[in-house]
């Protein structure tokens, strides 16, 4: 298995999900419900090229085909991702073993406001994330993100978390990969796909 970087080609439309690995329990009795997160919560997405010719058109698809299907990994990031955050530094992880959704973080620029935004993507591990609490760095450039999904692999101590954008996950494809040809040879794509989890 590769992992390929997905061709610099802007989609025309361009939807991102994350896709939460949540369960839900009713009481026949009471309908009480009860639910339970687990492992595994994962980004969709969807990617629709609308009229490529040329070049693109035939980039895009070899790319597809150099995939095999599901046998190869892309990176992949939201093409309509604008950070709002400061940042600054080298933002690496903070101490071994974290889990959960909070990220302690060190390297960061020292005393900064909104170092990261709510709606910021950062990544480590092969692994994509979003900021989901507006982050402050302290004197001493820590910081603690809240972040979604939860962290998957424990990351090691001293782990680079990326957080220039675009920030990418690693994605594979959803199911087969096809197009549509209009006289002209202008080709639209549709490309599903979703992260995954085991990178």
């Amino acid at each position: 298995m590769t992992t390929f970087a997905f061709p610099s080609i802007t989609p025309t439309t361009n939807t991102f999900e994350l896709v939460a690995n949540t369960r839900t329990f009713q009481s026949p009795l009471t309908n009480a419900v009860q639910t339970s997160s687990r492992k595994g919560s994962l980004w969709k997405a969807s990617l629709q090229f609308n009229n490529l010719s040329g070049d693109d058109r035939q980039e895009m698809q070899a790319f597809l085909v150099k995939l095999n299907g599901q046998q190869h990994r892309f990176t992949l990031h939201d093409h309509s991702y604008t950070r709002r955050g400061a940042g600054g530094g080298t933002l690496s992880i903070n101490g071994a073993s974290q889990s959960g959704t909070a990220l302690v973080c060190d390297g960061a620029t020292a005393n900064v406001n909104n170092y990261l935004r709510a709606g910021d993507y950062i990544s480590f591990n092969n692994e994509l994330h979003m900021v989901v609490v507006d982050a402050n760095s302290d004197a001493s450039g820590n910081v603690t993100l809240s972040i979604a999904p939860p962290i998957r692999k424990t990351p090691a101590d001293d782990t680079v978390v990326d957080y220039l954008a675009p920030v990418s996950g690693v994605f594979m494809l959803a199911g087969p990969a096809s197009w549509g040809t209009q006289p002209g040879i202008i080709s639209s794509f549709t490309i599903e796909a979703v992260e995954d989890v085991l990178a």
